[in-house]
């Protein structure tokens, strides 16, 4: 795989849908492409979610792009560029921090120094750079922000190692150019130092698998629905992505799988059944040969017979076992009759349910969201216990702002039993109906609290909520 180059492994993914060569692309360029990101903005989270952008994009425009790239052509330029316009779109929407920005550049030292410092280099470097033509601008990228040596980035462009060398250097003195009006004066060689150090930092642990996973989903035209519920869950906040782990699936694949699973168990309580009822049929018929042995019996005056009580104790055993098979028969029919999930129910109908058992207090927790009621969302959750005392335990008000607009695009939703093992704990799949038709299913867990029930958000220990 690592032999391959960008456009390589671009057309794989774009005609064949070969998942694992966009992954490769995402390893490779994650660092640069954050990077990239971080250097227009403060912020390690905006940087993470500009990079999943530009993955997103590169994603969904692959049919679109692949056929322009040579055989060996690097996207390492390209990814910069997306990474520029989307931080540029951003900061237009943020206008506290383009004044602050601004101000920032106003107040620069204009003076003329040999080695530039970063911080005064950050915020211009990428507005210069987007000055330089195409294949220049893919020259810097590659040799000072991907460390790529001069015969790679010659490979890339399709020229010799001396026509990349000499691209680099032109390219490097026009850069200078523009950062000089910029006023930041400075020498080729002492702003290659500076590039070489600053230019690419480490992107949080972990952000390569997420950005991966989000953008082949995002990618993917087999569904639209798949697509937009990519897209809710990449524009979720940290908190919700702690709270709740998220498993979606397109069209009617949940409650198939739902639906399989309960009947799988069903089964499985069905034999069982079958081997108890045997038994008592077995019992039955012992019961009825001993019951002759007594009335053939020629002394009825006397002690009783080892057989007889044996068939008393055998009629003990028989009306005992029936007593449970009917029990256990009953408990069959009740799974059987609720083994589909049930319909839907409107969101407009959610209310307060109080929270007596575990499907009144999912209710009153989906209302008191909605109608943005603190006090009731407080009676019916419950944090993990251990978990609510951290510095980054959220509040009853943060859960409440976070869900809130999730809740509002809800257009039904429906609870499915899937554990009730536990005396105090019941867990369900929650299932929500959004506007636009697609749904989303939760894990939702209840706990018993004397005698109401309380939903239980799970807290995780990194970012992921796993």
């Amino acid at each position: 795989m690592q032999s391959k180059s960008d456009a390589q492994l671009l057309h794989e993914y774009a005609d064949d849908g070969i998942e694992p060569a966009f992954t490769e692309i995402v390893i490779r360029y994650t660092n640069l492409v954050y990077s990239a990101a971080a250097r227009q903005t403060d912020s390690a989270d905006i940087a993470a979610e500009i990079a999943q952008s530009v993955f997103i994009t590169l994603a969904r425009g692959a049919r679109a792009l692949s056929p322009r790239l040579a055989e060996d052509a690097s996207l390492a330029g390209w990814l910069c560029r997306s990474a520029r316009n989307i931080s540029l779109n951003l900061r237009r929407n943020e206008l506290r921090r383009h004044s602050r920005e601004r101000q920032a550049m106003e107040h620069l030292d204009s003076t003329s120094e040999t080695t530039p410092d970063w911080e005064r280099l950050r915020p211009v470097l990428d507005e210069a750079m987007s000055e330089l033509s195409g294949p220049d601008y893919d020259a810097v990228v590659m040799r000072f922000f991907n460390n790529q040596d001069l015969r790679s980035v010659g490979r890339a462009l399709g020229v010799t190692d001396d026509t990349a060398q000499k691209r680099v250097s032109r390219a490097l003195d026009k850069l200078r150019e523009h950062l000089s009006r910029r006023g930041i004066n400075t020498t080729a060689a002492a702003l290659t130092i500076v590039l070489s150090a600053n230019a690419v930092q480490a992107a949080p642990v972990g952000l390569a698998v997420t950005i991966s996973s989000a953008a082949t989903l995002a990618g993917t035209t087999i569904t639209t629905t798949a697509t937009a519920t990519a897209a809710k869950a990449i524009a979720m906040t940290t908190l919700q992505k702690t709270l709740i782990a998220i498993t979606v699936a397109a069209g009617v694949a949940t409650p198939l799988m739902i639906q399989h699973n309960a009947q799988v168990k069903l089964r499985a309580e069905n034999q069982s059944l079958h081997q108890q009822l045997d038994q008592v049929a077995q019992l039955t018929t012992e019961n009825e040969r001993l019951s002759n042995l007594v009335t053939q019996s020629r002394q009825p005056t006397s002690p009783p017979s080892e057989s007889s009580r044996e068939l008393l104790r055998l009629r003990g055993a028989v009306g005992l076992l029936r007593q449970q098979n009917q029990g256990l028969a009953q408990l069959l029919s009740d799974r059987q009759q609720t083994a589909s999930a049930p319909d839907f129910q409107p969101s407009s109908s959610w209310t307060d349910s109080g929270n007596a058992t575990p499907e009144a207090a999912a209710d009153t927790f989906a209302w008191a969201i909605k109608t943005g009621n603190k006090e009731k969302l407080a009676e019916v959750l419950v944090f993990e216990a251990g978990q609510a005392n951290t510095n980054q335990a959220p509040t009853v008000e943060d859960v409440a702002k976070d869900f809130q607009s999730l809740m509002s695009e809800i257009d039904a939703s429906r609870l499915v039993l899937t554990d009730n093992s536990a005396p105090d704990q019941v867990t369900f799949w929650y299932q929500s109906r959004f506007k636009d038709g697609h749904t989303l299913v939760s894990p939702l867990t209840l706990q018993r609290f004397g005698n109401s029930w309380r939903v239980k958000l799970i807290l995780g220990g990194d970012e992921a909520g796993q």
